[in-house]
């Protein structure tokens, strides 16, 4: 039997599950992921529970992620209507099924009402109480990556594992439940089997999941970070490349909350292009998105959300992936500068290098540079003498090699 499972990238649901999923993995553990050629590799030891711990790893790992701001003896003194305390309430199912560990039993029921079977919870009605209790999600979880079943049904996420068919069958069951891609999943994309149409789907009907990809999925929220124009994830086919942009606009949005979309993922690049010295291929430059979700108001002042794409075009990203222009655009520091070449404006970055030369000359004869002067439109520290004579340096040949490399990508 292998020991590892091997996710390849596929569609941006699943690509943003395996990021969120590697984002929640204790750091010490992330050394056993490999990296290759785009896909990954995971012990499939995390997904198995040992011993007496019905919980295995990755759930573990989750647990911890969804009870991170949590205090856990505040939830375990509330009480409800009739005065009993959460303590009080699963103390001899604790006692029970976390015989080794009772603490751990009580973080187990609260992240799945924090999760799963609450009121308002994200995957809402996609576990119920009782079979959270009962370990479900994780033994079919088990079942799907150890099964050797070789029906028709493939699963749509993967393409890999099967779905046996009387899973279907099974009416006001956890497996049918899971395996129906539906809005218990995520009311932004799920279909409304059975009752009306989803405007995603546009039909009744949906895809089919295997419960493996359903675990992968829940964890897909979690790749998501949250700027001033709503909440992004940076998606590539290839896992590497997606968790490493992913980190650096992270990074980026640490330094301004404000920054749009558009210089988030140029920044990102620009930090992959100098940190990774990796050449990408045309295909992967040209698969570079954002998935953006927005909270909006429709009729009725109801919220919706809604799921939007944004990238860049194919020669700005292929200039800002060039080790050498990213180093430069790096050197000069100057965000106006960035905004040009993220806006394609190349040729202003001559006369940019023109004004720069003209305010050298004013600062080396005292000249006061008014606020309206034209060398305000491109930088902000404009009356740094050393910072402008580095600058002056740096233009001319960073202008060069955007050019060349605009016209390789043409040919």
């Amino acid at each position: 039997m292998e020991e590892k499972i091997t996710l390849y990238p596929s569609n941006w649901l699943y690509n943003a599950g395996v990021v969120g999923l590697i984002r929640v993995l204790d750091k010490e553990n992330i050394k056993e992921i490999e990296f290759e050629n785009g896909y990954i590799k995971i012990p499939k030891k995390w997904f198995v529970s040992e011993n007496r711990n019905p919980i295995p790893y990755v759930g573990k790992c989750l647990i911890k992620y969804i009870l991170k701001d949590e205090n856990l003896d505040k939830w375990l003194n509330q009480r409800d209507k009739k005065g009993k305390t959460n303590r009080e309430k699963y103390e001899e199912y604790v006692k029970e099924k976390f015989c080794f560990s009772q603490e751990e039993g009580y973080r187990y029921i609260r992240a799945g009402g924090k999760w799963f079977f609450g009121s308002n919870t994200p995957y809402q009605n996609l576990v119920q109480k009782k079979e959270w209790e009962e370990f479900q999600l994780f033994k079919l979880v088990k079942e799907s990556i150890e099964s050797d079943n070789k029906e028709d049904l493939v699963c749509a996420f993967c393409k890999k594992r099967n779905i046996p068919s009387e899973s279907l069958r099974k009416e006001k069951s956890l497996e049918k439940r899971l395996i129906i891609f539906a809005d218990p999943h995520t009311d932004e994309l799920g279909a409304s089997t059975g009752k009306f149409p989803n405007s995603f789907w546009n039909n009744k009907n949906s895809v089919l999941i295997c419960p493996f990809c359903v675990y992968l999925f829940v964890h897909h929220r979690i790749a998501f970070i949250q700027t001033s124009e709503g909440e992004i994830f940076i998606n590539a086919p290839n896992f590497k490349l997606i968790y490493d942009l992913n980190n650096f606009a992270e990074e980026i949005l640490q330094k301004s909350k404000e920054y749009q979309i558009r210089k988030i993922l140029g920044s990102s690049l620009l930090q992959w292009a100098i940190k990774r010295r990796t050449i990408l291929g045309a295909w992967t430059m040209m698969n570079i998105e954002v998935i953006v979700k927005r909270r909006v108001k429709v009729d009725n002042n109801k919220i919706e959300n809604i799921i939007d794409y944004f990238d860049l075009p194919q020669d700005i990203t292929k200039i800002l992936l060039d080790y050498e222009i990213a180093n430069l655009i790096e050197r000069i520091g100057e965000e106006k500068i960035f905004d040009l070449i993220l806006r394609g404006k190349f040729s202003e970055l001559e006369k940019a290098n023109y004004f720069v030369l003209k305010t050298i000359l004013k600062l080396k004869n005292n000249e006061e540079i008014s606020k309206n002067d034209p060398i305000t439109k491109y930088f902000t520290s404009y009356d740094e003498l050393n910072y402008l004579l580095k600058v002056s340096k740096i233009l001319p040949e960073l202008y060069i090699k955007i050019i060349r490399k605009n016209r390789e990508v043409k040919i």
